[in-house]
């Protein structure tokens, strides 16, 4: 026999009357088989057997569950939805206010209570202090409900920006986790993904995830998710392999092992995955042509094993639509038609990109974060003995190019545009590869037939690799064969001159003089790139020659081991390291690596032919954190045609994006460095240099212009693309209520005396609270150790500083032990009537809206709360809500309305208000589930 709770609603089995009665009293079962039962219809009291009685409960009916368990926590409260009969017995499906699920649960452990409708209805204050406790219960549920929905409230060494919570929002709110994240580089994209996770992981969505990225790129991956986020991945071929594959849930692995065919099988055949993650999402490619690469092909196998796909991209567009579109089906396959008539249908890409540009982004203070960008020329002239060597260097490539064109043999031009671009880097480095070339041509040749390689095999031999094109570096047939008659003796000629021009390199000493001597007497610490090992070692060497005191010149390259790298990065990046002065970093050093911390000036020794490369060793300096205004130099020789060439584009390219960024007379450095990202971006001088085998610079200067009208073609498309996509706007979550740790604050010093805990002192302008814990609370929460006196903070500075202070946070145990109980129906605060002069007369609601997916399972919910002024007017989140909620409250103990229709009326279009928004927010990914009404409070002047 099951007894009826305490204020369980009951009927006799055999009243066809359905006369409702509660029950208000529900002896021990050793005592009696009978309850008590006030019948509210009658207003008398029975004994009844409870195998007389029925569920009373009706549709609506607000209950809370009590279960019959000493170690299980109750359900809550909840909403009555249906009553049935099974195997004889009455039970009741109930959804629940705390996380939106319908449950069927057996009638007698339900008791009716009255929810916020009821007590506004009838005007039912609640115990002293009722304002104070109208105020926390909305903090606490206004706080969780933040949290979830950005979680800038966790345990972060840093404060979230306003345009990393924006987005992190929007993602998690849209109920859709399927996103292409196209912030610009430097933003943080990694922190927000962390933000994602993080949000995913509280609701259950995300118990496997896979992270693909470059392979320099996992433990940075790795240890960003440990220490800011406090979640373990373990990376694939470091830390497990194969064998152990299913152990691990949460896995990193880099793109071009998980797409290798001794790999790939481990992640596309396993069990789905609640979440998949590319990082540098555009190195996926799928040409119109219908041409896919391995990678693309990897990402198109992963697609089908999840429904979370995102895609983490600085440069999503590239200037070449067909790949772009291609990035957008495979985030949003069941937008693909859609997507194929993308030119008419631009809006469909705000519906798969989120992008943050640098120019726009601020900080809480609505403070502009990038300090701007400044890139400069520094011309260098070549000397007569340069210009002789490049007029023996062009003669002997223009041979090459001839011979590799007779013989039909395309590797030929390979090696000559190799050439042009270790020339076009330092004497160094050209000299080193045509002594290696003699070299090679003074060993036994073999038979060329025999060992002849495709085009494919020889590109990947002599250009493949982190630190392409030092040809003779990689032992392959092709580099013993003679190119043409007579190329012995050339390339003598050219290593004498090479020797020669060496001694007084005017590149190099001007590159000491005016830049490296100006940097060090300004004790400024100075980043250097080049594309190549030789030139690399020569700038070292000079470096260290010309500064013996400074330590040894840090270096960074594809040799290196990973943590060979993270090893040089940590001590550039220390400002107390009075040595280590210069890092010289090829393009292993140009992506994933952040060297901001103590580095401003950046110096181009060679300029790439790939114009994007640009862009992301700029984003090394160029990125959130960086404190002052990033000075880029770049070297500009004309000692080639290359190096004119290149030249040439970039002074184009700088007067283009300068004219751009030029707003009413203004120059705008923000908006600067935004155009030249775009239009680098867009174009692709390697293609019109490698053509250029004539090296007709006329010619070329036509193909550059043309490219450049391209490229701004191609800017312009690009911007219309992505015109409709959300960025950051400081305005975009008005409507919503952001909180900071302000509130936080607020939260706990008003918590504290209303759960009996002394404030003993207040330290560090009030942000830190020494308190006494009672008794009972010793040992409870392990952050406090056994100790009753403690030191708490909502400054997450200050925590760090202070090593005995407690953090409050959503991972800290106490603090949640808050939330929960200003949460609880039997705190109160459900209803409330305060007393102010500063703000106006109304009625404050607050709601909890709920959406759930496509089958049923609860997944984004938002805090609302709807201000109806005596005027019947309604604002949702009303402005001032966001500063009330840090002010302590004082009671109103009259009341303000008595009507009860006025009341029943005004309840009424508030709730219509809060379901239109409810259904407004609804889409393809988010359903209706609930709309929970959690407290009314009447401000009164």
């Amino acid at each position: 026999m099951l007894l009826p709770i305490s204020g369980c609603c009951v009927q006799h089995k055999d009243d066809e009357s359905k006369k409702m009665g509660v029950v208000t009293k529900s002896p021990a079962i050793a005592d009696t088989n009978c309850v008590l039962v006030k019948w509210l219809e009658e207003n008398r009291s029975t004994r009844e057997n409870p195998d007389n009685l029925k569920s009373g409960f009706r549709y609506g009916m607000p209950v809370e569950d009590i279960p019959l368990s000493n170690t299980r926590r109750t359900l809550g409260i909840g909403t009555v939805l249906s009553v049935r009969s099974i195997a004889g017995r009455n039970q009741i499906l109930v959804q629940f206010d705390n996380d939106g699920r319908s449950l069927w649960l057996p009638y007698e452990n339900l008791r009716r209570v009255k929810d916020a409708k009821a007590r506004y209805l009838r005007s039912e204050i609640g115990e002293p202090n009722h304002a104070t406790r109208f105020r926390l219960k909305l903090l606490a549920n206004a706080l969780e409900n933040w949290n979830q929905l950005t979680g800038s409230l966790d345990r972060l060494p840093v404060d979230p920006l306003p345009h990393q919570i924006q987005l992190v929002y929007r993602i998690l709110q849209s109920g859709n986790y399927n996103w292409i994240i196209g912030d610009d580089v430097g933003l943080g994209k990694t922190i927000e993904m962390g933000l994602v996770l993080a949000g995913l992981t509280r609701k259950g969505f995300a118990r496997r995830v896979l992270i693909i990225c470059p392979a320099g790129l996992q433990l940075q991956w790795q240890q960003e998710l440990r220490y800011k986020f406090n979640q373990e991945y373990k990376i694939y071929g470091t830390d497990f392999s194969e064998g152990a594959f299913d152990s691990f849930r949460s896995v990193i692995v880099s793109i071009d092992r998980a797409k290798h065919e001794n790999h790939m099988g481990l992640f596309v055949e396993s069990e789905g995955w609640d979440v998949i993650v590319f990082d540098e999402g555009h190195k996926l490619t799928r040409y119109e042509s219908g041409h896919q690469s391995e990678r693309y092909k990897l990402a198109a196998a992963l697609r089908k094993k999840s429904d979370a796909f995102f895609l983490l991209s600085g440069t999503p567009h590239q200037g070449y639509t067909d790949r772009f579109v291609a990035l957008l089906q495979l985030t949003r396959p069941d937008l693909e038609r859609r997507l194929s008539n993308i030119h008419s249908d631009p809006q469909v890409v705000a519906e798969i990109i989120l992008r943050n540009r640098k120019s726009d982004v601020t900080d809480a203070n609505g403070e502009f974060i990038f300090k701007g960008l400044n890139v400069n020329r520094v011309p260098i002239n070549a000397s007569p003995q340069t210009e002789e060597f490049h007029r023996l260097l062009n003669e002997y490539l223009k041979r090459g190019y001839r011979a590799g064109s007779k013989k039909g043999y395309q590797a030929i031009g390979f090696v000559m545009t190799i050439y042009r671009k270790l020339a076009s880097s330092s004497i160094a480095a050209i000299q080193l590869a045509l002594e290696r070339r003699k070299q090679r041509l003074a060993e036994e040749a073999e038979s060329f037939e025999d060992k002849r390689l495709s085009d494919e095999e020889f590109e990947e031999l002599v250009i493949g690799g982190d630190e392409q094109y030092d040809l003779g570096e990689r032992d392959h047939p092709f580099a013993q064969l003679r190119f043409f008659d007579a190329e012995e003796q050339m390339i003598d000629e050219l290593i004498e001159f090479a020797r020669v021009v060496r001694k007084s390199d005017e590149k190099l000493n001007r590159f000491l003089e005016l830049i490296v001597d100006i940097v060090i007497d300004e004790r400024k610490k100075l980043l250097i790139f080049t594309e190549y090992r030789a030139t690399q070692d020569y700038l070292k060497e000079a470096l260290e020659s010309r500064f013996p005191n400074l330590g040894s010149v840090l270096m960074i390259n594809g040799s290196m081991s990973l943590q060979e790298k993270v090893a040089t990065i940590s001590k550039f990046n220390d400002v107390s390291n009075k040595e280590n002065n210069f890092l010289v970093s090829t393009e292993a050093g140009g992506e994933g690596i952040n060297l901001h911390e103590s580095c401003h000036v950046m110096v181009n020794y060679d300029l790439p032919w790939n114009p994007a490369r640009l862009l992301q060793r700029i984003g090394r300096l160029y990125r959130y954190g960086q404190q002052y205004s990033v000075i880029v130099l770049n070297l500009h020789t004309n000692d080639s045609f290359d190096n004119s060439s290149i030249s040439l584009m970039m002074d184009r390219v700088n007067n283009i994006a300068s004219s751009m960024a030029t707003v009413g007379g203004e120059f705008n450095s923000r908006l600067y460095s935004d155009i030249l990202g775009d239009i680098l971006e867009n174009l692709d001088l390697s293609k019109i240099l490698q053509a250029s085998t004539d090296m007709n610079i006329e010619r070329t200067e036509e193909q550059i212009k043309s490219a450049l009208e391209n490229a701004q073609q191609a800017k312009k498309l690009q911007d219309d693309l992505l015109s409709a996509v959300t960025g950051y706007n400081p305005d975009a979550l008005e409507g919503t209520i952001g909180f900071t740790m302000e509130h936080v604050h607020s939260f706990v010093v008003g918590m504290l005396p209303v759960l009996g805990i002394d404030i003993e002192d207040r330290t560090h302008r009030g942000l830190v609270l020494k308190c006494r814990l009672p008794l009972e609370f010793r040992g409870r929460f392990p952050e406090f150790s056994k100790h009753l006196v403690v030191r708490i903070t909502a400054d997450r500075s200050l925590a760090a500083k202070l090593s005995d202070v407690v953090l409050m946070d959503f991972e800290n145990r106490f603090f949640q032990f808050l939330i929960n109980e200003a949460k609880a129906h039997q705190f109160d605060g459900i209803y409330a009537s305060t007393c102010s002069q500063k703000y106006p007369d109304g009625t404050l609601f607050a709601a909890k809206l709920r959406w759930q997916n496509d089958q049923g399972i609860p997944g984004s919910e938002e805090f609302v709360t709807a201000f109806c002024d005596h005027q019947n007017s309604i604002a949702v989140n009303p402005k001032f809500l966001a500063d009330w909620l840090t002010e302590e409250c004082n009671d109103f103990d009259g009341n303000p309305i008595t009507n009860q229709e006025e009341r029943k009326t005004k309840f009424e279009s508030v709730k219509q208000v809060l379901d239109n928004r409810l259904q407004a927010d609804s889409n393809l990914f988010k359903h209706p589930n609930s709309l929970v009404m959690l407290a009314a409070g009447e401000f009164c002047s």
